[in-house]
């Protein structure tokens, strides 16, 4: 059997705007085994979605991490050897340090492991009040990444609102990769 990628989430914001603590407030859902508490970055290790079904979750997107393009889909590759997967990793608007800005690595990202569906969460509000608008001024993300592939969906979130709305929206997206 070879790689299955049935679900793709990439949660899009600045530096600094809550994508980490987003993606680790989906271990609020019991199913992700943690019994509803949200664990340390150092806990974090490939989830059993069911019996034949992993997620691999990123909690540092490449452009913290110093990656390259290259080096962040070699990760994602070799991170998930043969079989059905699920991924979810934080992504930077624009370019940073050696990657490129996000509408090119979700293409480049789509182009190799052909996910049946992706899902491309954009923090707006983040909690410094910040839109999407704002933060990526002149350019139109949602119909750039709407134009990579039918298969594309594209949700705002709102981590800004409220007092600690940042934990709530986890749920969320852990219902995602919810295949009941």
């Amino acid at each position: 059997m070879s790689l299955h990628l049935e679900r793709a989430l990439f949660v899009v914001a600045p530096r600094n705007s809550g994508k980490s603590t987003v993606l680790r407030s989906m271990f609020l859902d019991r199913r992700l085994g943690t019994a509803g508490k949200i664990p340390s970055k150092a806990r974090i290790s490939d989830i059993y979605l069911s019996n034949e079904r992993r997620l691999h979750m990123r909690i540092t997107s490449p452009h913290e991490a110093g990656e390259t393009q290259k080096e962040f889909l070699m990760k994602a590759k070799n991170k998930m050897p043969d079989g059905r997967w699920c991924f979810a990793s934080p992504l930077h608007p624009h370019a940073f340090k050696n990657m490129p800005d996000a509408v090119t690595t979700v293409r480049s990202f789509f182009r190799i492991f052909h996910p049946e569906r992706t899902r491309i969460v954009f923090i707006s509000p983040n909690h410094k009040g910040e839109r999407l608008d704002e933060y990526a001024p002149g350019q139109d993300l949602v119909k750039d990444m709407l134009s990579i592939d039918k298969s594309i969906e594209v949700i705002c979130i709102d981590n800004g609102s409220r007092l600690n709305s940042k934990i709530h929206n986890g749920l969320l997206l852990a219902d995602y990769f919810d295949f009941t």
